[in-house]
């Protein structure tokens, strides 16, 4: 809701139960910019309905409209990613670990948004591999090599997959435990 005052209310509702005002945000500091819808989940499928389908499953509450009945010269385009594999960047890391590779990578991608630069190593993977909000290397006391090989076997998957894809990417990965990468 951006008529509320200073304030936008992001407020959420799910098969039609209106669960309440989730955050306020001071319009002052998005600065013009627009808020785009994002949800994370894992290990479940969702479905959103943003006005593209006729039949909705609840009624909308009044004085809220799909974003998808605005009209276009009311919308915001969001960055676009590259059109062809020939406009794609691939940055590899070089340099003797701990020299801050991983540091500048985060930097960079943080630096230029509108690359939407997807950074690939195994340090990026452990820090995606949580149980219970805590790290895995905590979970994984003694067993460090295991964490290391389901790390390096995501990786591959990831570059084989990131071969086949129109997308920006920096490989921060210093070296390749037994044999190196599958490309």
């Amino acid at each position: 809701d951006f008529e509320c005052g200073e304030e936008v209310e992001m407020s959420f509702m799910k098969n039609g139960k209106w669960l309440g005002v989730a955050y306020r945000v001071r319009k002052e500091l998005l600065g013009g910019r627009a808020l785009f819808p994002h949800v994370l989940v894992k290990n479940c499928a969702i479905e959103f309905n943003f006005g593209q389908r006729e039949d909705t499953y609840f009624s909308v509450p009044p004085g809220f409209t799909f974003i998808q009945h605005l009209p276009v010269a009311e919308r915001v385009r969001g960055t676009l990613g590259p059109k062809s594999k020939a406009e794609c960047e691939i940055l590899m890391m070089v340099g003797l670990p701990a020299a801050g590779k991983t540091t500048w990578a985060v930097k960079h991608a943080a630096a230029n948004p509108s690359k939407k630069y997807n950074i690939l190593g195994t340090n990026a993977i452990m820090d995606k591999m949580r149980v219970m909000g805590l790290r895995r290397q905590r979970n994984y006391a003694g067993r460090w090599d295991v964490l290391i090989q389901q790390a390096t076997q995501c990786l591959n998957r990831l570059i084989q997959i990131a071969a086949r894809k129109k997308r920006n990417y920096i490989l921060d990965q210093v070296r390749w435990p037994r044999g190196g990468p599958v490309v």
